[in-house]
């Protein structure tokens, strides 16, 4: 692993990662907290490395560190549950008349339930769950060490081109890593900034890269640079039209942005280009919902909780939809139910930013509906009238 000022967060994932592999490399670029020594006390070997802006680098350098026959990749802020120790040690001592590599999916907790790909917590991994809930990323983690095997991109980085280079076989691992940065805000602001700034220099530096523009698009969004997520945007697709997926990004931009005709209509193209995709269908409705049609967005969103009963950004948007259409017992018959889950205690903001939207968008009369809502004792209308 690499690292950076991480004494925070380093305890936990060196507690987990010592449990399944037979040696630590901890490449450090720059620390001024303990984070060395904590490495140190957990047995890792330990390496400084004059940071390049350079992700690849410093991989590179960490995995010609190790002297195993596999090289497993972890950050900091990241674990692997007490339940698959077993399971991940059984993988590596599998016999294999081919070299092989495994993909592994990572769970990236947030507290932001409309993240494209978000699953509620359901208890699985219940010491390892946080905030409420997580989206899904998967790349290479797993393989077995090579001369050939490096990874790529100064940004992003990631090991998968050149294993498919050296005609490895990757397969699938069931074995999720548990990521906790999106949680982290001040770690998080800081590494988006200077991520999009390099991203952004990748993008420069390359000629339609759709990897690199998707890469720093997402960022830009993290960042609340909406504008230059949705130019980003545009510019992938004008590589590739079919990509559903910019067209959901782009309207969450534009609903961000108070423009919500736009983001109607970039919410019909991912419907046409993606049918199946939930967040099309909840981008379409919430559009609909803050130019005012309440009745078009409601069985939008039946159809869309139907199909995906737990899909928990749905079921408030369709409580809300239900008050802004005066049907208040279904309104209330829904957010009773996701009291219990999650994202109950942050039903009274979702509530706010809701309204504080409509209100933006002179939706007055279905703004002062939500206000008059009572969400139970600990998020009622006090506290959402408490930020006007």
């Amino acid at each position: 692993m690499i690292v950076k000022n991480e004494e925070r967060h380093l305890t936990r994932c060196l507690l987990s990662a010592k449990q399944i592999v037979d040696e630590i490399i901890v490449v450090d670029t720059g620390s001024i907290d303990r984070t060395k020594e904590i490495a140190k006390a957990f047995g890792a070997r330990v390496f400084d490395f004059v940071w390049e802006n350079d992700f690849s680098a410093a991989r590179n350098f960490s995995i010609a560190q190790a002297s195993g026959k596999w090289i497993f990749v972890l950050d900091a802020d990241e674990v692997v549950s007490h339940k698959d120790y077993k399971a991940f040690k059984e993988l590596i001592i599998k016999d294999s008349s081919e070299p092989v590599a495994y993909s592994i999916i990572t769970r990236n907790y947030t507290l932001l339930t409309n993240t494209v790909g978000w699953h509620a917590n359901d208890g699985c991994y219940a010491k390892e769950e946080a905030g409420t809930g997580w989206f899904p990323s998967e790349k290479v983690r797993l393989f077995q060490k090579s001369d050939q095997i490096l990874f790529q991109y100064a940004i992003h980085e990631r090991v998968d081109p050149s294993i498919k280079a050296a005609g490895f076989r990757i397969l699938k691992c069931n074995i999720p890593v548990h990521h906790y940065g999106p949680l982290l805000k001040k770690k998080k602001a800081e590494k988006s900034e200077a991520y999009y700034q390099m991203g952004l220099k990748k993008v420069n530096e390359t000629v339609n890269n759709l990897h690199a523009i998707r890469e720093l698009a997402v960022q830009a969004g993290t960042l609340e640079k909406w504008d230059e997520s949705i130019e980003l945007w545009k510019r992938l697709i004008s590589v590739k039209p079919d990509f559903p997926e910019a067209f959901i990004n782009m309207g969450t931009a534009h609903w961000h942005l108070g423009r919500y005709n736009d983001a109607l209509e970039c919410a019909k193209k991912a419907i046409e280009m993606a049918p199946h995709t939930r967040e099309a269908h909840f981008n379409y409705a919430i559009s609909e919902l803050l130019l005012g049609n309440a009745q078009r967005a409601i069985p939008v969103l039946e159809d869309l909780i139907e199909r995906f009963p737990e899909y928990m950004p749905a079921q408030f948007m369709l409580s809300a939809a239900y008050f802004c259409d005066k049907k208040k017992e279904k309104g209330l018959a829904g957010l009773k139910k996701l009291e219990q889950t999650p994202v109950g205690p942050g039903l009274s903001f979702a509530f706010y930013d809701l309204g504080k939207r409509l209100f933006s968008a002179q939706k007055v009369e279905y703004a002062g509906l939500l206000l008059d809502v009572e969400v139970g004792n600990n998020n009622g209308n006090k506290d959402i009238r408490g930020n006007p």
